[in-house]
């Protein structure tokens, strides 16, 4: 894992930037004749730019583990949010209005009942995708569960253990698939924390963002980030006061003394513990916060992922492969409306390739994979 930098981030941003432009020229001025070199020419800034972010990206400094600082005898009152992944927002939207944009400019070349349904029905369902994203993506930072604690910890008062932050585990469990003959895997993440009193480590799992879905591999990442940058430090973990009156899974800050907050899930049977005394059930490790002491949000990340993105790539020079004869004008009609449809496919498989594929391969160096078999299937 490498940490972003500013090269990282100006590629970056120049490509989507770029990739904007392209997609708004393709709405607006979609019945502009062709050749359409203006489409084409912001298509090839992206590319120099996407080529500059990978290359910044594998260039970037590799996050170390943070150098020792002493332990902190305090929890701060603000806990820090984690920030919103602008770039991650920016390439999802793009991914669903890209082939929207194909779409219309394929509308324009052939205005046929069958091309308008495919555009009515594309638009439909990518303004839904869109709406759903947005929310996601950039809705709320933390879900109710995680604003429970957050209040609590303003309030004056959590539950808190001091631990040992351990590696980050990925373990991959195969068991029978769900047609015969076939095996199906499951992944699972967390990171590994310790009990400085002693006791069974601790597994604190990714949080579950509040609109769920496209933001899980960002938390999960965090874990990671935080096995690799914050290993062998202590941290307090800290639970809401209010854990009652919260179903499943509990809301968990990890607060490092470096002051870097992550966040996170535990199960309630490893928790209970640490919140209620067994005998009478009273409330115990309730510590205070203090607003003097502030929080930190984990460092950015250069997101490039060779496993991931290199897929990706070539499903992106598929799809202008596909859309060059129609925006040079060399295919019109019907013939450059199926290219068109064509292209939109491609486009939208590239950002369900990424999606699909960052939950199933531990691709980041830093994990520590674990495997195991069901033993029906031994």
């Amino acid at each position: 894992m490498r940490r972003a930098t500013v090269l990282t981030r100006l590629c970056g941003g120049a490509a989507l930037v770029a990739v904007t432009v392209a997609v708004g020229l393709a709405l607006v001025r979609h019945d502009a004749p062709t050749p359409r070199w203006d489409i084409i020419e912001a298509l090839g800034v992206a590319a120099l730019a996407a080529g500059g972010w990978i290359l910044a990206c594998r260039a970037a400094p590799t996050v170390r583990v943070e150098s020792p600082v002493p332990a902190q005898a305090s929890i701060p009152r603000s806990l820090r949010q984690p920030p919103h992944d602008w770039g991650l927002a920016a390439g999802v939207v793009l991914t669903i209005v890209t082939p929207l944009a194909v779409l219309r400019f394929g509308f324009a070349l052939y205005e046929g009942a069958l091309t308008g349904l495919a555009v009515i029905v594309g638009i439909g369902l990518g303004f839904w995708l869109l709406v759903y994203v947005v929310t996601d993506l950039l809705g709320h930072r933390l879900g109710p569960r995680q604003r429970v604690l957050c209040t609590d910890a303003a309030a004056g008062q959590v539950h808190a253990v001091r631990v040992r932050i351990g590696a980050p585990i990925w373990k991959r469990y195969e068991k029978r698939g769900d047609k015969p003959g076939t095996i199906k895997a499951e992944h699972t993440h967390w990171l590994e924390v310790s009990p400085v009193g002693g006791g069974v480590p601790l597994q604190v799992y990714p949080m579950y963002p509040a609109g769920g879905g496209t933001g899980l591999t960002r938390t999960t990442t965090d874990l990671l980030q935080a096995g690799l940058q914050l290993g062998s430090h202590q941290a307090w973990v800290c639970l809401p006061t209010r854990w009652k009156l919260i179903e499943e899974g509990l809301p968990v800050a990890l607060v490092a003394d470096t002051g870097h907050v992550v966040w996170g899930e535990l199960s309630r049977d490893a928790a209970r513990q640490y919140l209620a005394d067994p005998v009478n059930g009273a409330p115990v490790n309730l510590h205070p916060t203090s607003p003097d002491h502030p929080s930190l949000a984990l460092a950015g990340r250069a997101k490039f992922r060779q496993d991931l993105h290199g897929r990706q790539l070539v499903w992106l020079l598929a799809a202008f492969a596909l859309a060059a004869p129609a925006l040079l004008g060399a295919v019109a009609g019907f013939p450059g409306s199926l290219l068109c449809l064509g292209t939109a496919v491609a486009v939208a498989a590239s950002g369900l390739g990424v999606t699909r594929r960052a939950g199933e391969l531990p691709g980041e160096i830093g994990w520590t994979v674990r495997e195991s078999r069901d033993p029906a299937i031994r």
